[in-house]
């Protein structure tokens, strides 16, 4: 059994929008890497997200949407489907933590969401299955699927901490700080993919819970990404140094695309999957014009409704 899990932040949701803005003057942040507009921002794409689901991914168990709270909620969703599992921050997220606009905290307790399935496949918005994928490219015999990127583990240095973004190279940098911490000299450094990526409810909650303080203390210094962070991406590398997965490039045939405002859509309608990241490549000024091309794009290619809709 494989459930996906997505993280969702409705722009439309104006107070949600005005506690986040409250929290974001109080904390002092301004870090576009962390509150700039492109990390909010709606391109009014989710719904061909579960369209994608729906069509290429036939054998996913749930979906679990989660969410702040119930004003978060797209008005288009469908909340009686059988396949949808609705979660509040509030039923995993330490409450110490809450509310929390930072995607690491989310992705950090995903592990306590009681009925999630050990497989899971862990997705953001903007990740869409474009064509049929099949649950072999996720899980094989209840193996994770990964393709075989080992390498030594080498922490980034000052000459990427000067770049765009430093506060995400940072927090990779802590990752492997615990990777070195557990498994001492047989840690290793794996490549990192912004695709939907297997993953292991038991497992990561194991490390969680064995490092509970270092976790809530990595997490509480803001409710905005920041540089104390300890990235998710470290559960992959921990549960590849440590335990047997099944090694293909499940990706061989996906994308990572940070969207400007002269992306053809068009040129990657024969992917599996492709991340439609928006960046701060995109300005205010070209994003209501590329919104309408990228939701042209989705409702070329998938016109019709999906049963997560109403």
């Amino acid at each position: 059994m494989i459930d996906i899990v997505v993280p969702f932040y409705n722009d439309k949701d104006e107070t949600w929008h005005n506690i986040m803005y409250k929290y974001m003057q109080d904390e002092h942040s301004t870090d576009r890497q962390v509150v700039g507009e492109e990390r909010y921002r709606d391109w009014d794409c989710f719904n061909y997200w579960f369209r994608g689901v729906e069509q290429n991914c036939p054998w996913v168990n749930k979906v679990f949407l989660i969410v702040a709270s119930e004003t978060q909620i797209p008005n288009w969703l469908n909340k009686n489907n059988p396949k949808l599992r609705i979660v509040l921050h509030e039923e995993f997220i330490p409450k110490e933590l809450l509310p929390t606009f930072n995607p690491i905290t989310i992705g950090t307790y995903i592990g306590s969401i009681p009925d999630l399935s050990d497989n899971y496949i862990a997705c953001d918005d903007d990740y869409y299955f474009l064509n049929p994928v099949t649950a072999g490219m996720f899980f094989v015999d209840n193996y994770p699927v990964y393709k075989d990127t080992q390498t030594n583990l080498q922490k980034f240095g000052a000459y990427w901490l000067e770049g765009a973004d430093g506060t995400f190279y940072k927090t990779l940098n802590n990752g492997m700080d615990l990777q070195l911490k557990l498994n001492g000299n047989n840690s290793h450094w794996y490549a990192l993919d912004h695709l939907p990526t297997s993953r292991k409810k038991n497992f990561e909650k194991k490390i969680v819970d064995e490092n509970y303080d270092l976790f809530l203390k990595a997490n509480s210094v803001s409710r905005f990404r920041n540089k104390n962070n300890i990235c998710t991406h470290v559960f992959t590398c921990l549960y590849k140094d440590t335990l047997p997965y099944y090694k293909f490039n499940n990706h061989r045939n996906s994308c990572y695309v940070s969207v400007r405002k002269d992306t053809d859509f068009e040129k990657f309608k024969n992917y599996d999957m492709v991340c439609f990241n928006d960046t701060q490549l995109l300005s205010s000024e070209d994003f209501t014009e590329t919104k309408k091309r990228m939701v042209d794009f989705f409702e070329n290619k998938f016109p019709h409704k999906s049963s997560f809709e109403i």
